[in-house]
């Protein structure tokens, strides 16, 4: 009967190991999730998020580290989705400002393609305002000058005029005794 208990000890003993084990793995992925939701990477993010469920499920985890865990997870993946999305609308704007429609419209399809994944895990409204006004500017921002005329500045066609205005040495001197013809010794004129 001894040696049974034993057994039944050791079992207990190496699901424990692996209970341990798996909680380790676990925090080791939610760290390395961390470092690519800090870098913006979405889909690394979500490759990682859905293994981590898949690992989570295991019904030998306690039911309070798979609820924990599956916040931190959570929040990850919101952390990610925020900051590729804000990556996303600084380079819409960054090409606004260079002129580079095509880019610029690329960024923008980005930036809300990451601005929906990021209201799908709760982003605040505050934070979707604040980049759907990025996103609004942008727009709006660059493509402005033609490379030809206008109907605005049509084309300068009239001869260019001549610079008529005299040059230094050109222009008469001032006199040199001050005007009024008398000179003046500092007396005043009083009237009368």
């Amino acid at each position: 009967m001894f040696g049974r208990s034993d057994k039944n000890d050791e079992k207990a003993e190496a699901e424990a190991r692996r209970l341990e084990a798996m909680k380790t793995s676990i925090e080791a992925a939610l760290a390395h999730m961390k470092s690519h939701a800090e870098a913006g990477n979405t889909d690394r993010c979500e490759g990682a998020a859905k293994r981590l469920v898949e690992t989570l499920k295991n019904p030998k985890l306690p039911g309070d580290y798979s609820k924990q865990a599956r916040g931190v997870l959570d929040s990850l993946l919101l952390h990610g989705f925020m900051k590729a999305t804000a990556i996303a609308a600084k380079g819409a704007l960054d090409a606004a400002k260079s002129d580079d429609p095509e880019l610029r419209g690329k960024k923008i399809k980005e930036a809300r393609e990451k601005l929906a994944g990021a209201m799908k895990y709760k982003a605040p409204a505050e934070f979707k305002g604040q980049c759907e006004r990025l996103l609004e500017v942008a727009m709006f921002s660059g493509g402005v000058k033609a490379k030809g005329p206008t109907k605005a500045k049509p084309l300068d066609t009239a001869p260019k005029l001549e610079n008529r205005a005299k040059t230094k040495d050109e222009a008469p001197q001032p006199p040199s005794r001050p005007i009024g013809g008398g000179s003046d010794t500092g007396k005043s004129r009083a009237p009368g």
